[in-house]
């Protein structure tokens, strides 16, 4: 007997996937702040934000991936068609602009290695100060994606495709001698 329930195929996943680029990325920008601060252990802190990152960027495109399959499910009317695309639209771009976002500081933190020497002190926080601006006023992308998600959601009745619950499984009686 199976006791969990079983795993929703590519197109009923959605609903847990989208969790998981959403908490990445928005934890993200404190481990940028980290580095920030921490003088001798920077790229330690950078490092750890490049990972949360890209693990969010790449937890975005399998979240775009299985939203626009879940989408092509939908009975659609001519509005509820509209905000699917312009969610779709929405989550397309947070994807883009983070996978970018990622590329950059992947290039940020690999520099001193690149050039044989460390980054001048003051340049190294300016650099971070630009970089967690832009971050963080791209996390309104990120936000807006997740708010056109959640009305699809709870103004217009879009949900999952899973399997029912399986029924209660009771055991044959043992056969007869």
């Amino acid at each position: 007997m199976n006791v969990f329930p079983a795993i929703p195929g590519w197109d009923g996943i959605h609903p847990a996937m989208v969790m998981f680029p959403v908490a990445l990325l928005l934890v993200t920008p404190l481990l940028v702040l980290a580095s920030f601060f921490a003088r001798g252990a920077w790229r330690t802190w950078a490092t750890a934000a490049l990972m949360t990152m890209a693990l969010g960027t790449i937890a975005a495109w399998f979240a775009v991936g299985s939203g626009h399959a879940a989408g092509q499910l939908v009975d659609k009317t001519k509005e509820l068609e509209t905000a699917i695309l312009r969610h779709e639209d929405l989550a397309v771009g947070a994807r883009n602009l983070f996978t970018l976002l990622t590329v950059l500081w992947a290039v940020l933190v690999a520099l001193p290695t690149w050039i044989k020497r460390p980054i001048p002190q003051a340049l190294r926080i300016g650099v971070h100060v630009v970089f967690l601006a832009s971050y963080v006023a791209s996390v309104g992308a990120l936000a807006r994606t997740a708010d056109a998600g959640g009305r699809l959601v709870h103004q217009q009745g879009v949900h999952a495709m899973v399997d029912a619950p399986m029924a209660k499984i009771t055991p044959s009686p043992p056969a007869a001698k």
